[in-house]
């Protein structure tokens, strides 16, 4: 990987992890406000909040960080999909975008989580 690829993907990284713990935080310390406008369990927030937040840790934690960014990617799926059905389409694009900068940090770190567990194996 050139070290062009290795800045771009920690600066994604880096990002990613900002806005996942910006949005999961508030889901685990404030549950109940955030829920007037859904219609799910309140329990449902609380997990969804934890997903964020480990995922945003894992984010930065060079060997698990695609699997991070794979579990985050599906909780981007839940969210297009949420808002679809709620009929917010004007905000799709940020759920999008995101989900789509998490499949680049999938594909720039799948190495990374493959060359360590050959390496320790051999």
């Amino acid at each position: 990987m050139s070290k062009g690829q290795k800045i771009a993907m920690w600066v994604v990284s880096g990002l990613l992890t900002a806005l996942f713990l910006f949005a999961g935080l508030p889901k685990l310390l404030m549950p109940a406000k955030m829920l007037s406008q859904w219609v799910y369990a309140p329990w449902f927030l609380t997990v969804v909040g934890v997903c964020e937040t480990l995922g945003a840790i894992g984010l930065l934690i060079p060997r698990v960080a695609a699997l991070a960014a794979a579990g985050l990617s599906g909780i981007m799926i839940g969210a297009v999909y949420t808002l679809v059905s709620h009929h917010m389409n004007k905000d799709l694009p940020v759920p999008i975008l995101t989900f789509f900068l998490l499949m680049l940090v999938i594909f720039l770190r799948r190495k990374e989580g493959r060359g360590t567990s050959a390496s320790a194996s051999a």
